[in-house]
């Protein structure tokens, strides 16, 4: 079994496995006994898709879950649910609400919104598009960052 190290322990740089020298090309620290066999890696455009995907159908975070950032996922996830929730609550029960009132007023029509109303409609709505866009980009972020770090310490860094 061959027991030459694939990766610098301290760069991430990979090595010549048949090279006889004994120090890293680009760091130039001793790699005699490190053996690391590979390293894992994340896609960035694979948690951006994720995070994509998963906040239209209102699970945004599932990009961070795949980073392993799973606790930020986590939360990322129940504060997009809850914001997405919440607008749709308050999107039907104004649609019902008006549907009724045309039914069954004289004059056939529904009363106009209030403006406070129609203020906490625009801000869970445009919370919901801010987080879903933001996570999109934080997703890759991490990835990339959880990709340096890999490199550089040759294990995983959370």
């Amino acid at each position: 079994m061959d027991h030459k190290p694939k990766f610098c322990k301290n760069c991430g740089e990979k090595l010549d496995p048949n090279a006889e020298i004994r120090n890293c090309i680009k760091c130039g620290i001793e790699v005699k006994a490190i053996v690391v066999k590979s390293l894992p890696y994340k896609s960035p455009g694979t948690a951006a898709i994720l995070a994509l995907i998963g906040g239209l159908f209102a699970l945004p975070g599932i990009g961070h879950m795949y980073a392993r950032k799973v606790g930020m996922g986590v939360g990322i996830l129940i504060g997009g649910f809850i914001l997405y929730s919440l607008s749709l609550a308050v999107i039907i029960s104004i649609t019902s609400i008006r549907a009724y009132e045309a039914q069954y007023s004289p004059t056939g029509n529904a009363s106009p919104l209030p403006i406070g109303l129609m203020i906490i409609i625009l801000v869970l709505v445009i919370g919901y598009i801010a987080l879903f866009i933001w996570q999109i980009f934080n997703a890759r972020s991490v990835t990339n960052r959880f990709n340096r770090l890999v490199k550089t310490t040759g294990k995983e860094p959370w």
